[in-house]
């Protein structure tokens, strides 16, 4: 049995999460911060996009499955492409 579907309070929070995450990213740009910290802000804001704008977090199991087997071919392929440049 799946959940009810996020309130739009939730969904209003959400939104200004994904504002200051944004914000930060642009901040920490300017301030000369590595890729490792834009990557993990990039990942924080995809997961709440998925969780509460795509309602994973109350849809069934299999559309959660999914959208992980996703995201793991995503780190797959990731990985490989940097293995290939790293050892070129």
């Amino acid at each position: 049995m799946s959940k009810s579907p996020p309130s739009a309070l939730v969904l209003v929070l959400t939104f200004v999460a994904l504002v200051v995450l944004a914000a930060a990213s642009w901040l920490l740009s300017v301030a000369g911060t590595g890729t490792g910290v834009a990557l993990a802000i990039a990942a924080a804001k995809a997961l709440l996009i998925g969780l509460f704008f795509m309602e994973l977090v109350c849809g069934h199991a299999t559309d959660r499955t999914v959208a992980a087997v996703a995201v793991l071919f995503v780190v797959l392929l990731t990985v490989g492409m940097l293995a290939d440049v790293a050892y070129r």
